[in-house]
């Protein structure tokens, strides 16, 4: 990649404050002279990702991703260090050095998204080409040209390789279309290849970035066997767990009205936003997740499903709605008129129609009671028990005690039972819960040690370790001292030797810089997330600490050289030369050590 000048890095860093860029993405609470949040980057309960105004870094406690505002954007959206660059370069209007395309080594994530994009282009190109054929299709449907346009909607024609072919014309590689599933392979002939898409109006799936991840497609050849909708493939940028189609287009548009709708399909979606209605998202025939939940969480804590007034719309909107009862949303249920679905409702009425129904949407818990009674009854005690059964398993998964206890005297009134019985059995299932939680989710540790996060260090490395922090926290009033007494062989980690080399040759740079330079230096991040986690501890008299941390790794550096002495000595004979030798060199180490111990003792 071509070199940015690092005084430009450093210039477009300093323009933007860490907090306010991560912001927007999680929601982070003031927590003493930091700011703390539900981790994006792993599941967890209890908030552990730490922002620190005054250092501009981030460390999660519990996953162990850390680093700045660069290390922060690159692990959120996917993007290249470059790319970072360039989104704030954008923001802060500080240009970047012109450089020619193919200077740029694009990673497997450029590759991705830049197929994506073409496939983008070349399927709304053909929709406009072939407007005249899919016309009567589309204005059944209600989609406005301008619609089109905005979401830049495309179309796949009947031909089997149209993409294929356009591909080979531009003289593209086709290994990123493969890996973005808009390739197929024969799997008799790996040499035939053939587009996914086929016959299908295609709908552009965005990350929040606004870059293009995937695509669904609408199936307009109406054939029986032919699968109404399908989907990209997961890939290394796509997870659709992970994604709502139109969050892009509606996420400050959710934040402006307060809450979110969220519809099932694509159609839905397009009719609610060229109504003017925008604060909605689409699942688009994925069932909500908790990744979901923790996305939306970012913009909102109110949601509205607006599903079908079918049976599975209603099935959809019980389960999808439970993930999201759980994780303490407030959340309503509107369900449409019979045969109604919101594509065809607003095709039939207007906006402030839509509006009237959304004040009609129900509690989630009050929705989910009555269609139980509805569905099982309650005629006797045994349809009764069943139901008071599913809302306790319900409530037991919620994350808010008040809200359940709420809820235990609402089921109180409803089954004439007793409200501290049922807060009971409700507090047990609770408990059952969370204990399978913790056993079957490695995901949401509360501590990194050195074997999970699968870096190998020996010798003294907390010491090696707690030195570069010191030289990086009080760099002015240590260096001297240090890069005295301390040569990079002392070190026996290479990360750590090859970071101390680093300082050591940059010690010039002003330390706030230096730290934000090794952070785009670093490639592995596993030592950036041990750098990052003790870069938040404070250090009581570091000139003490130092000199403790230099005896370790001096101390360490002799006596893992006479450990390795001895195990040549075993195998010998005290007749044989390289006997002798291998003593002498035992005994000078341990000199070194009886000398260095005598030095730090004065000190």
């Amino acid at each position: 990649m071509a070199q940015i000048p690092d005084h430009i890095i450093d210039r477009i860093r300093e323009s933007v404050d860490i907090v306010e860029v991560i912001s927007r993405y999680i929601q982070l609470k003031k927590q003493g002279k930091n700011y703390k949040a539900l981790c994006p980057f792993h599941v967890e309960k209890t908030a552990s990702f730490t922002v620190s105004p005054d250092k501009q870094i981030f460390y999660c406690f519990g996953c162990g991703a850390g680093g700045n505002v660069y290390n922060f954007l690159m692990r959120y959206e996917k993007i290249t260090f470059f790319e970072a660059i360039q989104k704030l370069s954008a923001e802060t209007g500080i240009e970047l050095p012109k450089f020619r395309e193919d200077e740029k080594k694009l990673s497997e994530f450029d590759q991705l998204y830049r197929a994506n994009q073409f496939a983008c282009e070349f399927y709304y190109n053909q929709l406009l080409q072939k407007y005249s054929s899919i016309e009567p299709y589309l204005k059944k449907r209600g989609i406005r040209k301008e619609t089109i346009e905005f979401f830049k909607i495309g179309y796949a024609s009947e031909e089997w390789d149209n993409l294929y072919q356009e591909i080979l014309h531009k003289k593209l590689a086709i290994e990123p279309f493969l890996k973005a599933g808009l390739i197929l392979e024969s799997e008799k002939d790996r040499q035939k290849k053939y587009d996914r898409f086929r016959h299908r109006l295609l709908f552009p799936i965005h990350n929040l970035s606004g870059r293009v991840i995937a695509f669904g497609g609408r199936d307009l050849s109406h054939t029986p066997d032919t699968p109404k909708y399908i989907n990209s493939p997961e890939s290394a940028i796509y997870n659709k767990s992970q994604v709502l189609y139109g969050l892009y287009y509606a996420k400050e548009w959710i934040r402006q009205e307060g809450f979110v709708i969220i519809v099932e399909g694509y159609m839905d979606h397009l009719q609610l936003f060229q109504h003017e209605i925008k604060n909605v998202v689409a699942t688009s025939g994925t069932a909500l997740t908790g990744d979901h939940a923790k996305v939306i969480r970012r913009y909102t804590k109110d949601i509205i499903l607006c599903y079908d007034a079918d049976t599975a719309g209603i099935q959809a909107a019980i389960r999808g709605g439970q993930i999201l009862f759980q994780e303490n949303f407030d959340l309503k249920v509107l369900i449409l008129p019979e045969n109604e679905d919101p594509d065809s409702f607003l095709q039939k009425h207007d906006k402030s129609e839509f509006y009237a129904l959304l004040k009609t949407s129900r509690d989630y818990f009050d929705f989910r009671m009555d269609y139980l009674q509805k569905t099982i009854g309650i005629a006797d005690v045994s349809q009764k028990s069943k139901i008071v059964e599913d809302l306790i398993e319900c409530l037991a998964g919620h994350t808010d005690p008040l809200k359940q206890n709420f809820y235990a005297n609402v089921m109180s009134e409803k089954f004439n039972l007793q409200e501290g019985m049922l807060s009971e059995q409700i507090r047990k299932k609770s408990q059952i819960l969370k204990k399978r939680e913790s056993k079957y989710s490695p995901t949401d540790t509360p501590k990194i040690d050195q074997e999970k996060k699968g870096i190998t260090l020996i010798g003294a490395w907390g010491a090696e370790k707690d030195l570069l922090i010191i030289l990086l926290n009080y760099l002015d009033e240590v260096k001297e001292a240090i890069f005295q007494m301390v040569d990079e062989q002392d070190f026996l980690n290479p990360e750590f030797r090859e970071l101390y080399s680093l300082i050591r040759a940059n010690s010039n740079k002003p330390k706030e810089e230096l730290t934000h330079w090794l952070f785009t230096i670093i490639k592995d991040e596993r030592v950036l997330s041990l750098l990052t986690a003790d870069l938040f501890k404070e250090i009581k008299k570091p000139d003490r600490y130092v000199n403790d941390c230099i005896l370790k790794i001096k101390v360490t550096r002799h006596q893992t050289e006479i450990d390795l002495l001895k195990q040549k000595l075993k195998p010998l004979n005290p007749s044989q030369p390289e006997f002798h030798k291998y003593l002498q060199e035992i005994n000078f180490h341990l000199a070194k050590i009886q000398e260095i111990r005598k030095i730090f003792t004065q000190k």
